[in-house]
C-alpha cells in the first residue's frame, strides 16, 4: 500500500518536480497578496481602534475579530486557484500512485448521515462541510473519508452569535467485519486529564457505561463507553488496543472511535488540514511532500493494522 522511499523519491523528481516548480511560482504570488491583504486590514484595525479608544473604549473586540475574519477570507480568496491546481496535478496524481483503484473526489465529502450515524459528536449542527474525499478497498474492506468542518451557532452572554467547532479534521468510515449489538464509542482521554475526578464522573455520563479497559497504555489516551463491558472487551482485544493506541500517536492529535451499524467510525481531529497545499513553505520542500504521503498511509494503514481484512473478522 505504502510507497517504498525509493519509489517515493522517483517519483517526486521525475514526474511530479517539475509540477511543484510551477505551483511553486503561484505560491509565492499568492503569499506576497496575503501578506499584503494582512497588512492593509492590520493598519485599518489598528486606525479603527485607537479611534474606538479615544472615544468610548468600545468596540475592540467586534474590531479585532472581524479583522481576523477579513484576513481568513482574503487569504481564502486568494488561494482558491492554487488550491484547485495542486489537487489536481499534484495530489490527484499522489493518490493514484499509492493505489490507483482509489477514488478521488477534491470536490467530495463524507455525507452526513454517515457522520450522524457514527455517535460520536454534537449532530444539532448548522454547517457543515467537507472536501477530498477518497474512496476505495483495501483488500477486500472498503474504506471511505474525506476532510469535514462541522460547526453549530452558539450565542455569547451578551446574545452575539458565533460559529463553535464540533469537528475539524479527516473523518473515516470503514466495514468492521466482527458481529457487535451494542454501540462501542471511544473518547480521547480529555476531560480526565483536565478535570480530574469531576471529568471522569462526567465521561461516564456521557454515552452508555464508562467501562475500564486492562491496558494502561490504552486508558492513558482513551476511554470507552458501552452498554457491554464484556462486548467491548470483545472488540478492544489487546492487539487492537496496542495498535489504537500507536495510531494515536502517530496522529499526535485527538482520535475518536465508534463501532456502530456495523461500521467502524475514526475521527482524526487534525485540523482537516493535512492534504491541502502548503502556503509558507517551498513546496519543493521533499519534507513537504513527506508529510502528504505520510497522512495518507497513516489512514490507509488502519485497514491493515487493525487486522479487518483477516478472516477470523468474518460475520459468517
Amino acid at each position: 500500500m505504502s510507497i517504498k522511499a525509493s519509489g517515493l523519491l522517483d517519483f517526486y523528481y521525475s514526474e511530479l518536480y517539475p509540477k511543484l516548480q510551477e505551483l511553486e511560482v503561484e505560491r509565492k504570488r499568492v503569499l506576497k497578496k496575503v501578506v499584503a491583504a494582512s497588512v492593509v486590514i492590520g493598519i485599518t484595525a489598528l486606525a479603527l481602534l485607537l479611534i474606538f479608544f479615544s472615544s468610548s473604549g468600545d468596540g475592540a473586540i467586534e474590531i479585532s475579530i472581524a479583522a481576523f475574519a477579513a484576513t481568513a477570507f482574503a487569504a481564502n480568496w486568494f488561494m482558491t486557484g492554487y488550491r484547485r491546481e495542486f489537487k489536481k496535478r499534484i495530489f490527484k496524481e499522489l493518490v493514484a500512485k499509492i493505489d490507483p483503484s482509489l477514488l478521488y473526489n477534491p470536490a467530495g465529502t463524507i455525507p452526513r448521515t454517515l457522520f450522524t450515524m457514527s455517535g460520536l459528536f454534537d449532530t444539532d449542527i448548522d454547517y457543515y462541510e467537507g472536501n477530498d474525499l477518497i474512496k476505495g478497498k483495501i483488500g477486500a474492506t472498503p474504506i471511505e473519508f474525506s476532510d469535514l468542518k462541522v460547526e453549530k451557532e452558539v450565542r455569547d452572554s451578551k446574545g452575539r452569535k458565533h460559529r463553535s467547532t464540533v469537528f475539524a479534521g479527516t473523518f473515516i468510515v470503514t466495514e468492521f467485519h466482527k458481529r457487535f449489538h451494542k454501540p462501542l464509542l471511544v473518547y480521547p482521554d480529555v476531560a480526565e486529564k483536565y478535570f480530574g475526578l469531576v471529568g471522569s464522573w462526567f465521561q461516564g455520563a456521557v454515552s452508555g457505561k464508562l467501562v475500564r479497559m486492562d491496558s494502561p497504555a490504552f486508558e492513558r489516551e482513551f476511554k470507552v463507553y458501552s452498554e457491554d463491558p464484556v462486548e467491548a472487551h470483545y472488540l478492544l482485544t489487546p492487539v487492537i488496543m496496542e495498535k489504537l493506541v500507536a495510531l494515536r500517536k502517530k496522529a499526535d492529535t485527538p482520535v475518536y472511535l465508534s463501532f456502530r451499524f456495523d461500521r467502524l467510525f475514526i475521527a482524526i481531529e487534525n485540523g482537516g488540514n493535512w492534504f491541502e497545499p502548503t502556503l509558507f513553505k517551498s513546496l519543493l520542500s521533499i519534507d513537504v511532500f513527506k508529510s502528504y504521503i505520510e497522512n495518507l498511509n497513516l489512514i490507509l494503514s488502519i485497514v491493515e493494522e487493525l487486522n479487518l481484512n483477516r478472516r477470523i473478522w468474518s460475520k459468517e
